[in-house]
């Protein structure tokens, strides 16, 4: 209603400028002032008309804005209508913005809200809230989670852009008025929080649940408080030996960052490093941890322990154009031989730029670093892509591990999984190993490495060797398979 007030008001004054603009013109001769007047008019007249167009069209895609998204959902609202909302964002658009330039990014934005508009549910209300966000409002009869996810997947598939193909990283978050909330200020609000939610999960997908809005002002407290958890030292690295599964010998140690918050307690990565990496903090985290590390590692080193430790590498890390050099510059400055270090990576992280990861790890591989990828299965990378990566290690996620002994699906993906790292010619390192029957099975599947609280919970480091000692003095290791 507001709106059809506004436009109607703007008619009447169209047509009063229109008629007084005649009246002014025709006695401007005689008054000079009056056709400036006429001017500003008209300009005051053009900065409106196009300051209500912007706030209701996107001037890229032509689709609603935001404060049209919010009207719409207010007079939902009132008319005691339920209705879904879905909201998603583009999570490369910057990457591709730097790489490839704003025109190519904006044909991306252009292309999407294609795939968007040709969807028959929403019945027009498709919106760009900002940059790299969309909304849709979907009224009964609702899709289902299903169709959602495969939606999700339809807009990831690749396009074709000023000869380049694309692909965009699609996140996705779905709320349900009036369950979710009966307030468009409220709604929105919420689908920003599902929306983070759904970026820093694997799956890129979320549906709003309560109690989210408390889970978000825990994360925003953590934000406030990640740079001084660096200064005031709050951060710790703990350790998790690996082992191998026909002699038990420990092959490494995998650094795991911890932070043991003045009031919330000990906090696993997890929860906090998903926050850093997209909230800029992560540089300043991973150059901490990996110093950390290294300085660790010429200490075990002096003792006579050159032990391989693997680090968990961040988006951010591989960023980093000067990460190869640094990386290689901090083992030389402390006499550590490239073969001690692994470097971790996940295949979702790998297939942001399978290009630039791969000769940035090439390198790395050819100065002796050992090239891991991790949480292998939880991904979308095709294994055309997985062969071309340089890497020496696959390690399959705990969740296929735990359920390892129950789930038949999990059982064969773990199978499926060291076959396929086999023949490529990499060694196998499960994670989460918990218990003697899935060791058991591990290893009667020929996975090589096993890692978990069945060895060994992560430790500080200054009971690494301590460890070390104990298990190696222990004949035969007690959880070693039969």
């Amino acid at each position: 209603m507001l709106i059809r007030l506004i436009g109607l008001f703007l008619l009447f004054l169209a047509l009063w400028v229109s008629r007084g603009a005649e009246k002014l013109l025709r006695s401007a001769w005689r008054h000079p002032s009056h056709e400036k007047h006429v001017g500003r008019l008209q300009n005051r007249f053009f900065t409106l008309l196009t300051h209500l167009q912007h706030r209701q069209t996107d001037p890229l895609t032509g689709i609603g804005t935001h404060s049209l998204a919010h009207h719409e959902i207010q007079k939902l609202i009132a008319a005691d209508r339920a209705f879904l909302v879905i909201r998603l964002s583009i999570d490369n658009i910057n990457r591709i913005n730097k790489t490839l330039g704003h025109d190519i990014g904006d044909q991306l934005l252009v292309a999407l809200t294609h795939r968007l508009v040709r969807l028959q549910y929403h019945h027009g209300r498709l919106y760009r809230l900002c940059g790299n966000e969309f909304l849709l409002l979907v009224a009964p009869p609702f899709v289902n989670n299903t169709l959602l996810e495969r939606l999700r997947e339809q807009l990831s598939q690749p396009l074709k852009l000023s000869g380049t193909s694309l692909i965009p990283t699609i996140s996705m978050a779905v709320l349900q008025s009036p369950d979710n909330g009966r307030d468009a200020h409220q709604l929105l609000h919420r689908s920003s929080i599902a929306l983070i939610q759904a970026r820093h999960s694997r799956e890129g997908f979320h549906v709003y649940q309560s109690g989210l809005d408390h889970r978000h002002a825990r994360e925003k407290q953590l934000l406030g408080d990640l740079v001084d958890a660096v200064q005031d030292q709050q951060l710790r690295v703990v350790y998790q030996p690996k082992i191998r599964l026909d002699s038990g010998d420990v092959t490494g140690f995998e650094a795991l960052l911890q932070w043991q918050h003045p009031t919330l307690g000990l906090l696993y990565p997890d929860e906090f490093l998903p926050l850093a990496v997209h909230s800029g903090h992560m540089a300043l985290i991973g150059q901490w941890l990996i110093d950390q590390v290294m300085d660790h590692m010429a200490a075990w080193q002096t003792s006579g322990h050159a032990l391989q430790i693997a680090i968990n590498l961040s988006a951010v890390d591989l960023d980093d154009p000067q990460l190869a050099r640094k990386l290689l510059a901090g083992l030389h400055r402390r006499h550590i031989a490239p073969t001690q270090l692994m470097l971790e990576i996940t295949e979702q992280m790998m297939m942001l730029d399978p290009e630039s990861v791969a000769l940035l790890l090439e390198k790395l591989r050819k100065e002796g670093v050992t090239i891991a990828i991790d949480d292998f299965g939880t991904g979308y990378s095709s294994l055309t892509q997985l062969r071309r990566l340089p890497l020496d290690v696959l390690k399959i996620d705990k969740s296929f591990v735990m359920n390892l002994t129950k789930q038949h699906e999990d059982a064969t993906i773990v199978h499926s999984s060291i076959a396929l790292a086999h023949d490529f010619g990499l060694e196998v390192v499960a994670e989460g190993v918990e218990t003697h029957e899935q060791l058991a099975l591990l290893t009667k599947a020929g996975c090589n490495q096993a890692q978990g609280y069945l060895i060994a919970r992560p430790m500080d480091v200054g009971h690494v060797l301590d460890w070390l000692e104990q298990y190696r003095e222990a004949t035969p290791p007690n959880f070693a398979p039969t």
